[in-house]
């Protein structure tokens, strides 16, 4: 052999150490970073819907253009359990913009299996918790504490429940005390902060999506289409007019609109849980934002009063003469309980603001042109006087007696104004998440617990709130109508109990964290076209999570 030879012979043998160790080397580092900084999770079910996808469907309505997912879930759950014999079953498929009852169309469970997409993928910080408390809010990844074995057990839910306190739910709404306090007013609700609630806005109606053939509609729904669910009122001394169902505008003068519940109501009620059968409710929601963007040639002139009844309250948001109002009344007698005035400076002439008023967590804010201009908090004297304003008419034995057979009564939105003449554009109605009182029978639910627990799910009765002791914490999912979550687990797995000393039912001891969600890396896929099948990231929807 030469020496030449033999020297590439022997810079050959050395490369090909350096490959395998540089492998070792990062196989090792991606092991590390994999077990102790962060790591990738898969979405698997609705639970966290829409925040966060699991298997599902992305629809486009062909009445309005809408594009919404649906929980594909239920068709593989029932193939599961009946096999071919209901793959030609069809769905019905409702445009959220136009009904929550009425199909325009539907989609055979095969067709569903076939179309589907994985759920979302998801960043996790894993070393996060050791050096940083969990935060209310959280959107985090954890153990299962009622069946704690194996990776298929790792869930995903918003932490809503902290250690060391009395956590309750009202009408959807978050209320905690310290530990130890019995008296109903030491309870105070739980904010969400801005970014957060930013996030978790439900889109019940928006005015850019309305039919585009009504006579098409019609013939599908056997029956004309109702219009628009935000109408004129016709007492007023003129009127709004739609030239263009997406726009209303009216001359000088008073006029009025209001929202019709008949048309489309007000509610949890979500598109995205479109093919779950036998779900209570839906239930009245009175924690909205109503938006639209005013095109007004003289803004100095206008004056506007939006009005939000609920809660044997109304909240009323009034802008005009160079000042914003907030006030809260009492529905029956009008009695102003608080009352808060700002500077408000009117946009120039001639230039199109945008307007968002808000009632949400015990807070009225109005937004211009996305700053806030005015904000104001309130509270009721203890939970049982929330629970009494929610529920006119019953008391709160009446309500722990049948809490899932009883909603508020629907949210009355009233929106006038007067002065110069004024067209509206791009209106919308967006509501909170709403959590859910639940109870714990299976039968009611529509979902299975791991015991056979009587009464109302945990943290759901205001005379017993849940007890969050040291290292526990209370998950929630942001689809609440169809979570299986801290208010219905039941009893800790006995290797939980074994680990962790005497496990409580339905909250999650520290230990179970894994970590933080904090993006969704590999949005659910889409097809490149060609017949191909849908391995493509669907970049648009990268994303933080809130």
């Amino acid at each position: 052999m030469s020496a030449t030879s033999a020297s590439e012979s022997k810079k050959e043998e050395t490369n090909v150490v350096e490959t395998v160790q540089s492998l070792v080397v990062a196989f090792a580092l991606a092991m590390a970073v994999r077990s102790f900084v962060t790591e990738g999770f898969v979405i698997p079910t609705g639970s966290m819907g829409p925040t966060l996808m699991g298997q599902h469907v992305r629809l486009n309505s062909k009445m309005t253009g809408v594009e919404f997912p649906i929980d594909s879930g239920p068709a593989f759950e029932m193939y599961r359990y009946f096999g071919d014999q209901v793959v030609r079953q069809a769905r019905p498929i409702v445009d959220p913009m136009l009904s929550h009852e009425r199909p325009i169309g539907g989609m055979e469970n095969g067709q569903i299996m076939q179309s589907s997409r994985m759920g979302d993928r998801v960043l996790v910080l894993k070393f996060l918790y050791p050096f940083h408390e969990p935060q209310r809010w959280d959107v985090v990844v954890f153990k299962n504490p009622t069946d704690p074995v194996g990776d298929a057990q790792n869930y995903i839910k918003r932490l809503v429940g902290l250690p060391d306190e009395q956590f309750v739910i009202v009408d959807g709404d978050v209320f905690t005390a310290p530990i130890g306090a019995t008296n109903g007013d030491a309870f105070q609700i739980q904010r969400k902060p801005e970014f957060v609630q930013t996030a978790v806005w439900r889109n019940v109606y928006d005015s850019d999506f309305v039919p585009v053939d009504p006579a098409s509609l019609a013939k599908v729904w056997n029956r004309p289409w109702s219009g628009v669910p935000l109408q004129s009122v016709s007492t007023d001394t003129v009127q709004f007019t739609q030239d263009d169902t997406r726009v209303w505008s009216k001359p000088i003068g008073h006029a009025t609109l209001e929202w019709n519940h008949e048309v489309l109501p007000i509610d949890d009620w979500a598109a995205y849980n479109m093919w779950r059968d036998r779900l209570p409710g839906p239930y009245s929601v009175s924690d909205i934002r109503v938006r639209a963007a005013l095109d007004c040639d003289d803004p100095a002139a206008l004056r506007t009063t939006l009005s939000i009844s609920a809660r044997k309250r109304n909240f009323n948001f009034t802008l005009g003469d160079g000042r914003l109002v907030l006030a809260i009344a009492v529905s029956e007698s009008g009695e102003v309980e608080s009352k808060q005035e700002y500077p408000f400076t009117a946009p120039s002439a001639g230039a199109p603001f945008d307007l968002e008023c808000v009632h949400v967590d015990q807070t009225l804010e109005v937004r211009v042109n996305g700053e806030s201009i005015g904000r104001m908090e309130y509270a009721f004297p203890s939970l049982s006087a929330r629970l009494e304003a929610s529920f006119p008419g019953r008391t709160v034995e009446d309500f722990l007696r049948n809490p899932m057979g009883v909603s508020a009564p629907p949210t009355a939105v009233r929106w006038e104004f007067d002065g110069a003449a004024v067209a509206l554009r791009s209106v919308g109605v967006d509501r909170d998440l709403f959590y859910r009182s639940v109870a714990l029978s299976p039968r009611e639910q529509g979902t299975l617990v791991t015991d056979q627990r009587d009464g109302l799910g945990f943290a759901c009765d205001p005379t017993h709130p849940a007890q969050l002791t040291e290292d526990q914490f209370l998950m929630l999912g942001d689809n609440s109508a169809a979570s299986r979550d801290g208010r219905l687990w039941g009893a800790a797995h006995e290797l939980v109990g074994l680990r962790y000393g005497e496990a409580a039912p339905f909250v999650v001891p520290r230990e179970l964290l894994l970590g933080k969600a904090w993006s969704v890396y590999f949005p659910a896929p889409v097809s490149p076209g060609f017949g191909l099948p849908a391995i493509v990231p669907d970049f648009g929807r990268l994303r933080f999570i809130r």
